[in-house]
């Protein structure tokens, strides 16, 4: 069990190193890299700062509730629950010290990410696949 603790903590610390580092060496350009600080939520939408900050809280401690739960009888779910967790970790850090989501993947005419919505990503396409194989 350990192990996966410690990847997961690898992968948070990967995803840290990489927004500092692209904070400190990009300016906003177009490119595959260019640095933009997100105040809003995915894709840009906006909410309220008074609606987005206690609604991030709250789902935070839902799903570390959840885990916790789950663990307790799955441990196939350290993963997809793990990388979710740490992906919310990292953007809510960023948040609480930039004021916003450090974002530096540019996918021209759609979005700019980072790693953290890599993993929160996966972590749900993990849940959804499990979900369709079921009902089949």
């Amino acid at each position: 069990m350990f192990k996966y603790y410690l990847g997961l903590a690898s992968l948070l610390i990967l995803d840290r190193f990489l927004k500092i580092f692209f904070l400190k060496t990009l300016s906003a350009e177009d490119g595959v890299f260019a640095l933009y600080i997100n105040k809003n939520i995915a894709f840009s939408l906006p909410v309220p700062v008074q609606v987005l900050y206690p609604l991030l809280f709250l789902v935070f401690l839902a799903l570390l509730f959840v885990w916790y739960r789950d663990l307790k009888s799955e441990k196939k779910y350290i993963w997809p629950y793990g990388l979710i967790i740490i992906g919310a970790a990292s953007n809510i850090w960023d948040r609480l010290q930039y004021g916003g989501v450090i974002d530096y993947f540019n996918v021209p005419f759609f979005t700019v990410f980072n790693l953290s919505d890599v993993y929160i990503f996966l972590g749900v396409c993990y849940f959804l696949f499990r979900q369709l194989k079921n009902k089949s």
